[in-house]
């Protein structure tokens, strides 16, 4: 009955210990609160408020021997491992050993994302693991920048990848995982699988952010990265895209959207061609009508009679019959 009446006891006893193998330990009277949301396997975020969260010499008897790159996303965030302290900055990381105790905390509310990778696997890549454990890992290294940025990558995707998908992303992950522990040097043009796929990543994720620039352009993705535009032409070739195409599709779109999301919206199609990033309107005219089957007045006006007689459309002959053509992938 105290449990029930005990928000952090019930958390603790029923979910922490039990499923997480993880205790926790509050250091303010502010309301309890906790989540750990799964990235992909292995990898998850975990917020909780002020508080610390701890294995003890019970829960290391549990045998596994992973270990665990901590990823820092608040402000301040003090690891104690090892007979050792440590404060992370947000975006800093450090790794910890999961056989040994040790704790991670904040007097002020927590955020920070674990990485579990198996010992024997980051050992087969890294000599002297155990050299590495407890000791930072600055936010500026590029490896973990990279490791940081395709893992945002997997917590936008919704993967049903195969098995034969998921088996690479666990390989790109210890690859970068190591070479975060590794190296503090510039990695360039890589050839190595796992940083190929992060920097393709890393310029997706920029050009779903900034594709409405009619500016955006292929050099400035690349220099932003520190490569040139013709390794990360070729990032794109190997996926089976174009750096073109993948803007075109992204701002075709978002016209798609903006064209049949409001009932009487005023804007004329040039203003929203404009919008989306295209400066040619004639171009943006002829890759919509390649995309959709249709040209954008004619999608327009489909979406706006479907509204206005939806139960007319039927008698009407010169209303498009069925759905309007769906954006494709």
């Amino acid at each position: 009955m105290a449990a029930q009446h005990d928000p952090i006891r019930k958390w603790r006893d029923e979910y922490a210990r039990r499923v997480l193998n993880l205790d926790f330990k509050p250091l303010s009277d502010a309301p309890f609160r906790a989540a750990v949301e799964p990235i992909f396997e292995r990898i998850v975020r975990t917020t909780h408020s002020p508080g610390v969260t701890f294995r003890d010499e019970a829960l290391v008897k549990d045998g596994d021997d992973s270990y665990s790159l901590l990823l820092s996303q608040s402000t301040n965030i003090d690891v104690a491992h090892r007979g050792r302290d440590l404060r992370l900055r947000h975006g800093d990381a450090t790794l910890l050993h999961l056989c040994e105790i040790g704790s991670v905390g904040s007097y002020d509310n927590l955020e920070f994302i674990a990485v579990i990778v198996p010992g024997p696997e980051l050992a087969a890549r890294r000599a002297s693991v155990d050299a590495a454990v407890i000791q930072r890992v600055p936010r500026q290294s590029e490896a973990l920048r990279l490791l940081s940025g395709y893992i945002r990558c997997l917590e936008r995707s919704q993967f049903g990848a195969s098995e034969e998908a998921a088996e690479t992303i666990r390989r790109h992950i210890v690859d970068l995982v190591s070479l975060a522990l590794t190296s503090r040097a510039a990695l360039g043009e890589s050839s190595l699988n796992a940083v190929a796929a992060a920097r393709l990543n890393a310029a997706v994720n920029q050009i779903a952010k900034n594709f409405q620039n009619p500016g955006l352009n292929l050099v400035t993705v690349a220099l932003s990265q520190g490569i040139s535009p013709r390794y990360l032409q070729r990032l794109f070739e190997t996926s089976g895209t174009t750096f073109t195409a993948r803007v075109n599709q992204l701002r075709l779109q978002k016209a798609f959207e903006l064209l049949t999301e409001a009932r009487n919206d005023p804007r004329q199609i040039s203003d929203i061609a404009l919008q989306v990033g295209f400066s040619d309107i004639s171009h943006f005219n002829r890759l919509f009508r390649s995309r959709f089957g249709d040209t954008p007045s004619g999608i327009r006006q489909q979406k706006r009679m479907a509204l206005v007689m939806p139960s007319q459309a039927g008698d009407h002959p010169d209303v498009h019959q069925g759905p309007i053509n769906p954006p494709r992938e």
